[in-house]
């Protein structure tokens, strides 16, 4: 008898796991919504100013590329740093807001897992009238016009339950950048006008 209560039991969790991951599926598939959801990045990073930032990047032979002549009057307002893996979320303001959680814009790099190339990115396009896959100095990319924040509440506050989110690939590195100010437009000159920061 304890056995097939057990069985039962555990028969009825897969079915529960199986159910629930049919149907975020298909949310994602139905509402062809790309969710974006900032990391909880503050406890396992540390804020380094750039000089920090640089003798990092230098130590561990890591080249990055970060945007020049940002749009709206944005400045760099910080960058925060986690060293092992490497991630570094740096941040840009007009409001010398420094929480990359919902300052204008943030450009996330990381070590890529894997470099995409363009016919893969235009291969796996869902919502063509909100995903864009381009390539901009040979940098393959899929901006994302209408991301789901994920629901976080300071960021939906400020900015609505959208975001313009753009997947860049540069080198060995991988870029999340999110733009919940910027137009299409604004992304392909912000991508078009990174360089590699010295």
């Amino acid at each position: 008898m304890r056995n097939t209560s057990k069985k039962f039991i555990f028969g009825f969790i897969v079915l529960l796991t199986f159910f629930v991951s049919v149907t975020l599926i298909a949310n994602i598939i139905i509402n062809n919504n790309f969710v974006w959801t900032p990391p909880d990045f503050y406890a396992t990073s540390k804020e380094v100013d750039i000089d920090e930032f640089q003798t990092f990047l230098k130590e561990n032979n890591i080249s990055i590329y970060l945007p020049t002549g940002v749009p709206n009057e944005l400045n760099l307002t910080a960058i925060y740093l986690k060293e092992s893996p490497f991630i570094a979320i740096v941040v840009y303001s007009a409001e010398s807001n420094k929480d990359y959680k919902t300052a204008e814009l943030t450009v996330q790099v990381s070590i890529a897992h894997h470099l995409p190339d363009y016919d893969e990115l235009v291969s796996n396009i869902q919502n063509p009238e909100t995903e864009k896959a381009l390539e901009i100095n040979s940098w393959p990319l899929v901006v994302h016009e209408k991301a789901s924040s994920g629901g976080e509440s300071s960021f939906v506050a400020k900015w609505g339950e959208f975001t313009v989110l753009t997947e860049l690939w540069i080198q060995d590195n991988a870029y999340c950048i999110n733009s919940p100010t910027f137009t299409f437009s604004d992304v392909v000159s912000l991508v078009e006008n990174m360089q590699p920061l010295t």
